[in-house]
């Protein structure tokens, strides 16, 4: 009976599970050949798709990852057609875009730094000779292109673009009455399954809906808040809002032992616990994507400063902690994205790379 209820659909609302958690669940760290560098991350949901497909194991065969949810990974809803093949979760080419452009802004502003340290060591090494002076026109010039993109950075979000989805878990009924009939489906979910709660759960589960409705209502003013002061946040919402997934099915990469043992256990993941770890991952990257272009503009603006205050002198441009910041952000973006397939992917960059023509 136990193996039969580790099937069964779950009866969570999934729009439930669109905005950020607070669950925050360990995975094996893993690197993307377009990483910059390697960002020490931990306590996050589960790992990019494509780290999935082959489990990370250590030099004596044993998985490195210290929780058993990053053997599972979600699905995209399942073919019309009503095939077998597998397919990732994802949302429209539209949806992506705002995302990539923040990426594409990103890496530009790496570019443009990782030029200007280039000339700062060209400077330093030649200081004793004329040709730093040749350099430091050079230098001033990669600088002012960094401050037109910091200053007056490009538009993230066109007015033609699409926005974050707020689905309303109770079908936009008003109260008391959507949450009587969503007691109502829930109840049907659970005799289609042969699950009997009692008579008292059933009774007071209008009031915890109501509750629920409540806490939804908080968790999006908050969200739309911190969506109006950043227009990066936004962007990546806009994606992650509009994912479609499987509510049923979930891919599992562990073996049939482990698996067998989980469910023993009573440890085996269902597809909501599954999503909502995915997302938790998403959100974590955003959210450092968002902090760490912050940081980088705050610390350009001071060293910019620095210069101002030193009669232009350009050698008062300490470029390290600069190029730190936006290395950790390009990080941060890379693996949010490798979470998309990466059709979707080619597919919104080389938009995003037209519009810039």
């Amino acid at each position: 009976e136990r193996n039969k209820q580790k099937t069964m659909h779950p009866i969570t609302n999934i729009p439930i599970l669109l905005l950020a958690c607070n669950t925050r669940r360990s995975f094996v760290i893993t690197t993307c050949t377009s990483f910059v560098s390697v960002a020490s991350i931990s306590n996050i949901a589960s790992p990019p798709a494509n780290a999935l497909d082959s489990i990370t194991q250590n030099e004596t065969g044993a998985t490195s990852a210290s929780s058993d949810l990053y053997l599972a990974r979600p699905m995209g809803p399942s073919s019309k057609d009503g095939g077998n093949q597998i397919t990732r979760p994802s949302a429209p080419i539209e949806y992506l875009l705002p995302a990539t452009r923040v990426g594409v802004y990103i890496y530009q502003l790496l570019a443009l730094t990782e030029e200007l340290d280039a000339l700062t060591q060209q400077i330093a090494q030649n200081e004793a000779t004329a040709d730093a002076n040749k350099t430091t026109p050079s230098k001033n010039k990669t600088r002012q292109k960094l401050d037109d993109l910091f200053t007056n950075p490009p538009v993230f979000i066109l007015s033609s673009d699409p926005s974050p989805s707020r689905k309303d878990p109770y079908n936009n009924l008003p109260p008391i009455v959507g949450e009587l009939v969503t007691a109502t489906q829930k109840q049907k979910q659970r005799q289609q399954n042969s699950i009997s709660v009692g008579l008292a759960p059933q009774f007071f589960e209008v009031g915890e809906l109501i509750g629920e409705r409540r806490a939804w209502d908080r968790i999006v003013k908050a969200e739309t808040a911190r969506e109006n002061a950043s227009e990066v946040r936004r962007a990546f919402n806009i994606y992650t809002t509009n994912l479609n997934f499987n509510p049923e099915k979930y891919v599992y990469s562990g073996s049939a032992e482990k698996k067998k043992r989980m469910i023993r256990e009573d440890k085996m993941p269902t597809a909501v616990d599954v999503i909502r770890s995915d997302l938790d991952a998403r959100d974590l990257y955003r959210n450092m994507v968002q902090t760490k272009l912050e940081d980088a503009k705050a610390e350009f603006l001071f060293q910019a400063k620095q210069v101002e205050e030193n009669n232009g002198d350009v050698d008062r441009f300490e470029v390290s902690e600069l190029l730190s910041l936006l290395r950790d952000a390009a990080t941060a973006a890379d693996k949010w994205f490798s979470f998309i397939p990466d059709e979707d992917v080619e597919t919104a960059l080389s938009i995003v790379k037209k519009e810039n023509r």
